[in-house]
Parts: structure tokens; C-alpha cells; sequence
């Protein structure tokens, strides 16, 4: 996945007006345009129609501001270049002080696909490792019919591609609705990302609601401002739950504002469960890249343990101590799409066709973050047990099945029994 240049700055709303400013004092006031203004984010989003000519105009001002210091270089990305020399010039100005500001990141989806290329970047762009491209299952047993507990009236929100309708998922869950496929030659394999995370929560929790938005288009690509409305805007709907299978990336490893934002925004008692990525199988440091929504506060990052069942993480789950869990997220069974669609095969990476009947394999972490968010749910009883309860409860009973042989640093690993999950998450 090939994300374009971030052309949008991101301001804090009580600095907008002073932002415009400078830029307008620079010489920029024409090359820029407000896009968006969200007040329950506290944000405003800023599109710079030439990023290039921004920059240059910016750096001249903040070369006027500091004589004699170097601008950002010219290598350096455009938007960058821009948002550098405005905290330096603001900085210079105001004792140290620099508005709160940012950019508008892509964000992609994390479904253990393999990309033909490699790596991960700041700009948003993302290689997806893991068990490779969805496969074909007969219906299961379990697909027959789907109990109404546990999980009875607990909410669970999912912010990821379009849901697609399919039986198993009938009647658990309110938001858009995507009917078919309707794309000549089939959609692409990840199109069905929300299909499969439902089935994989409703799995753990056959009682609990979905609440469910689209955010990432068929292929799996959105920006982190539409993220950040969504991700609000779903929190207003009484969540207990809320499953984010997507990520973003940063070149300093800092969190993206609007991300951050949005989380912040969120009802305190709302337990976000996010996939930590599937670039661990990647090298020369790229596989200890940070990934968020996941390594923010209060966010319940997670990797996929290794189908072997001996406790490691799987190939593709990223190196870090920011990862809080690790679960069952390797050739893990759930509902899909039905019909034609367009999957990468191995080795060369090409789309080709497959025949799908509404169920599959697949692997990655966007997996193993909905299986804690269905074991949550599986243990959340409204007015008598919340979702920070029901997560600390798995805690303990993994700790204690960990023992003193788990090391401070390393993921707690959640097996399948501590969730709940049946013997088929152990199946190759």
C-alpha cells in the first residue's frame, strides 16, 4: 500500500487563528485553505494546496525570525519541512513555547496481508506480513446457529472497512451496510476485515451489539483525521469495547495528535483494544516500529501469538514493550466475504481470484485485538461488571497461568483457554 504525501496541517482550534497568521505573514495566505473544523475534537485541519511553496515561504519567515539558523532541510518531506520551522520560529518567539499542531497521517488496515512492499514509514505506508492472503473453510459448526449469551448487553465498537452482510451476523449489530460484491472481478481480500472481526468478537461474545463504522475504504486505506471524527463520534453510542484493527505510523516514533486526540475524547470507561501491526517480520529495526493507535495510554495494544501453541509471538507480531497482550491471531477461522475476491498469492504477491462462501482463515494482530475485545465483551455485564473489570479479570488469569517464568518486559500472553476460545484456534 502506497499512501500519497499528507497535505493537511493539524491545529488545536485556539491556535488556528494565530497559525493562519504567521502563514499569511509568510506569504503562504493564498497557498492554503481551511478544510474542516471539528469541535469535538478541538481541532482544526488545515489543506496546504502546494506544500512545496508553503515550505519555502515558511522557512524564509523562520530564517527572519532567527537569523542565521538553518531551516529544515530541503530534503526533508513537505509538510515536515513546514510544521519544523513553525514550532522552531514559534519557539524562538515565545520563550520556548509552540502551538499544538500537526499532520493528517494516512492510517491502513492490518489484516496479515503481505505487501510487495516492504517496510513502514511515516507517511503512512505499511507491508503487511503474517499468514499471507485469506483462505477458504467449509462452513463450521458453529456457523449454524449463534447463542445470546454470553455478552447480553454489552456494546462493542468497530471502526474499520465496511461490514458486509452475512447470516451469522444478522440482527447483532446497527451501522452501514455494505450488500454484495459489487465490483467486477470481486473486491480485494480486504474488504473483508469488518466481516471478519465481527465474527471473530461475536464468536467470543454471541450476546453483545456491534456498533459498527466504516472508515477504510476496500482497500483498506483512510487518514487519521477521519479516523479521529469516527472514532468520537462512535464513542458518543455507549460503547464498552472498542476494537481499532488499523494503524499509523510516525518517523519520530511520536503519537499522531488527532489519534491521540480522539482517544483522549473518549468516556474514560471505554476499554479501546488496537492492533499493534504485522511489520515484525520485517529487518534492520523496522520490526520495533511503533505502531498507534496501539501504543497510546490506556489502549490495550495487541500482537498474535503463534499458532504452534508454544507461547511465542507469531512472525509478523512487531518487537516492543509498548505491546500490552498477545492472542490467537494466526490462522484463526471467522466469517468473510461471499463470492469472488481479488487475494495476494505467494511468492510473487499478484491479486488473483478466489471463490469465497462467507468463511475463512486468515492471520494478523487485527485478529488477535478481536479476540480480547470479544472476551471483554464475553465478561462485561452492564450495572454489575464494566469492561475495565472484565479486562482485568483476563489479566490475572493469564498472569497466573504465566507464573513467575513471564518477563517484565515481554507481551502477557492470553491463551486460548483464559479467553474462552475452543480448540479450533489451535488448528493449522
Amino acid at each position: 500500500m502506497k499512501t500519497e504525501e499528507p497535505v493537511d496541517l493539524v491545529v488545536a482550534l485556539p491556535h488556528e487563528k494565530l497559525i493562519l497568521g504567521v502563514l499569511q505573514e509568510a506569504g503562504a495566505g493564498r497557498m492554503v485553505e481551511m478544510a474542516d473544523r471539528n469541535a469535538d475534537l478541538g481541532l482544526a485541519r488545515i489543506t496546504l494546496r502546494d506544500p512545496r511553496s508553503v515550505a519555502e515561504h515558511v522557512a524564509d519567515w523562520y530564517s527572519q525570525v532567527r537569523p542565521g539558523a538553518e531551516p529544515a532541510a530541503t530534503s526533508t518531506p513537505a509538510l515536515d519541512r513546514v510544521l519544523i520551522d513553525l514550532r522552531a520560529g514559534f519557539a524562538t518567539l515565545n520563550g520556548g513555547w509552540t502551538p499544538t499542531m500537526g499532520k493528517n497521517r494516512a492510517v491502513g488496515r492490518v489484516p496479515g496481508m503481505r505487501n510487495p512492499r516492504a517496510g513502514v514509514s511515516g507517511a503512512g505506508e505499511v507491508s503487511h506480513g503474517g499468514g499471507g492472503a485469506p483462505r477458504k473453510v467449509d462452513e463450521p459448526g458453529w456457523a449454524k446457529a449463534r447463542a445470546t449469551t454470553p455478552g447480553r448487553g454489552a456494546r462493542v465498537g468497530i471502526v474499520d472497512t465496511a461490514l458486509r452482510r452475512h447470516d451469522y451476523l444478522a440482527g447483532a449489530w446497527i451501522g452501514e451496510q455494505e450488500n454484495g460484491l459489487p465490483y467486477a472481478g470481486g473486491l480485494p481480500a480486504e474488504a473483508g476485515h469488518a466481516t471478519f472481526i465481527a465474527g471473530l468478537v461475536l464468536r467470543q461474545a454471541p450476546g453483545a451489539t456491534l456498533s459498527v463504522t466504516a472508515l477504510l475504504d476496500d482497500s483498506g486505506v483512510a487518514d487519521s483525521w477521519e479516523a479521529a471524527v469516527r472514532i468520537v463520534q462512535l464513542g458518543r453510542e455507549g460503547l464498552d469495547v472498542l476494537n481499532l484493527s488499523f494503524v499509523s505510523y510516525t518517523d519520530d516514533g511520536m503519537p499522531p495528535l488527532v489519534l491521540s486526540t480522539a482517544i483522549d475524547r473518549l468516556d474514560p470507561d471505554i476499554v479501546v483494544v488496537a492492533a499493534a501491526g504485522n511489520h515484525g517480520f520485517l529487518d534492520d529495526g523496522q520490526e520495533r516500529k511503533v505502531a498507534w493507535p496501539a501504543a497510546l495510554n490506556d489502549v490495550v495494544a495487541v500482537g498474535a501469538s503463534s499458532a504452534r501453541g508454544d507461547g511465542e509471538p507469531a512472525s509478523f507480531t512487531p518487537v516492543g514493550a509498548w505491546i500490552d497482550a498477545l492472542a490467537p491471531g494466526e490462522d484463526v477461522e471467522s466469517t468473510y466475504l461471499d463470492g469472488t475476491v481479488r487475494v495476494w498469492d505467494e511468492p510473487d504477491g499478484a491479486r488473483r481470484e478466489r471463490g469465497f462462501n462467507g468463511f475463512a482463515r486468515w492471520s494478523g494482530t487485527s485478529f488477535a485485538a478481536a479476540a480480547i475485545s470479544g472476551a471483554i465483551a464475553a465478561r462485561t455485564v452492564p450495572g454489575r461488571a464494566s469492561a475495565w473489570q472484565a479486562y482485568e479479570w483476563i489479566v490475572r488469569q493469564a498472569e497466573e497461568a504465566a507464573g513467575e517464568n513471564r518477563r517484565a518486559e515481554e507481551p502477557l500472553l492470553i491463551e486460548p483457554d483464559t479467553l474462552g476460545w475452543p480448540s479450533w484456534v489451535r488448528r493449522r
